[in-house]
Formats: structure tokens, C-alpha cells, sequence
């Protein structure tokens, strides 16, 4: 696409900071990481970006390099873990976010504040959010 910046990042008309590269893939830093070593992992053939419109084949190989990423990225970062996210959003070109988890990040077992929200914020977090009445779940699971 003409207009899509990770299709120039691809082309090459845009400098990136690439870690890695496959035939369907391409690994390069976030420019804008929230800690370090935030990495996208892009398709090399232009998608639109919603993960549920995505050809199966497309996001099975997208989370297998998610995957290699992660373990080169845990290697060299020393990380216990690396999360993933594919939210579609920012820019309209599939990719997949890779977050290290540094030490004190790990997010197990540890308290945070928790935090709903009646419209989405423009953000995904994995905050626990205060615990649901029963009834409502119950009603929200009956009205699928």
C-alpha cells in the first residue's frame, strides 16, 4: 500500500532497526517501545491490521515468528518471558507487539491496581479488573 508506513519500512524507504527477517516476516524495534526491546513483528505482504479478518495461514505464521522472536529476545535481553499482543490498532498493517518483561515485570503474582473501563481507552492492558457479579456473567454468557 502506498501510504502504509510498514509497507515503506518493507520497501526499505523507511530506516528501521531490523532484528530479524524471514520470508513472510520482518523483526524490527518499536521506535516508540514502552520498555525496552519492544519489537513488531510484520508481515511482509500488506494486511489489513484486525487479527480476526486475518487468513489463518497468515497468523499462524505470524505467531510462529512471534514465537522465535521471543526466545532471541529473552536470550539477549535476559528475560524470563516476553508477552505478545495483536490488537489491530496504530497502524493498519498486520503485526504482532512483543513486550520483555524485565525483571520486576513479570506480572505473576503480583498486586496491581485494578481498573475497568466502559469504552475502550485506546489501549489493551492485562490489569485484572474489579471482580464481576455472578448474575451478570451469568446473564452475559446466556445471551450468546
Amino acid at each position: 500500500m502506498e501510504d502504509c508506513i510498514f509497507c515503506k519500512i518493507i520497501n526499505g524507504n523507511i530506516p528501521s532497526y531490523k532484528i530479524h527477517e524471514t520470508a513472510d516476516f520482518v523483526s524490527i524495534l518499536d521506535i516508540n517501545p514502552n520498555v525496552k526491546g519492544t519489537t513488531l513483528v510484520i508481515s511482509k505482504k500488506h494486511h489489513a491490521s484486525n487479527p480476526m479478518e486475518i487468513p489463518n495461514e497468515i497468523l499462524k505464521k505470524g505467531i510462529i515468528a512471534a514465537k522465535e522472536i521471543s526466545k532471541i529476545l529473552s536470550s539477549k535481553l535476559n528475560v524470563e518471558r516476553v508477552g505478545m499482543a495483536i490488537d489491530g490498532t496504530g497502524v493498519n498493517h498486520f503485526h504482532i507487539k512483543l513486550y520483555p518483561f524485565h525483571k520486576g515485570e513479570s506480572g505473576l503474582g503480583e498486586a496491581h491496581e485494578r481498573v475497568y473501563f466502559e469504552h475502550y481507552p485506546g489501549y489493551l492492558t492485562t490489569q485484572l479488573g474489579p471482580q464481576e457479579d455472578f448474575s451478570e456473567l451469568e446473564k452475559l454468557a446466556k445471551s450468546f
